[in-house]
């Protein structure tokens, strides 16, 4: 069985013409094992995905990650970053609370976080001195620009 060449039927490159398709399609492979589907990628920025601590992973970087993006997970009423000390214990809890919408303003940042990452300039003398101010201190905005949630 010979299989039909559309790329050399007139009546197929003048249709591909009028849509103002120059080029062929281009498809990338979806593993869902790996990538986050757009359901878990909406649960992440809307709210919490409940997560079980296996899935967690540190990249080398020292952030948190879950498939191919950067998370935050709240432990401890503290925002987790990295990986920690209080971020290990977690890993023994049943399941992990992560996101990766701007978190509520009641939880505060970690500061070990912030210090495993030497970030603001922080290290861990620092960070326990500052850690009332580093609420203020701290934006998950200006995070976001410097180490990009998705993807990763």
């Amino acid at each position: 069985m010979k299989l039909f060449n559309f790329m050399d039927d007139p009546d197929f490159n003048a249709l591909k013409h009028q849509m103002g398709a120059d080029k062929y399609g281009h498809f990338v492979e979806f593993d869902p094992e790996h990538q986050l589907t757009y359901g878990e990628r909406d649960q992440l920025a809307n709210g919490w995905a409940d997560i079980s601590p296996g899935q967690l992973r540190i990249l080398p970087d020292r952030t948190l990650a879950l498939k191919n993006s950067r998370v935050w997970v709240e432990g401890e009423g503290r925002i987790h970053l990295a990986g920690c000390e209080a971020l290990h214990r977690l890993r023994d809890a049943p399941v992990i609370k992560a996101s990766t919408r701007d978190p509520e303003s009641e939880l505060s940042i970690c500061p070990d976080c912030l210090a495993e990452l030497k970030y603001l300039g922080l290290d861990g003398r620092k960070s326990r001195r500052l850690s009332e101010q580093l609420d203020e201190l701290f934006s998950m905005q200006r995070f976001r620009e410097d180490y990009p949630f998705y993807p990763v």
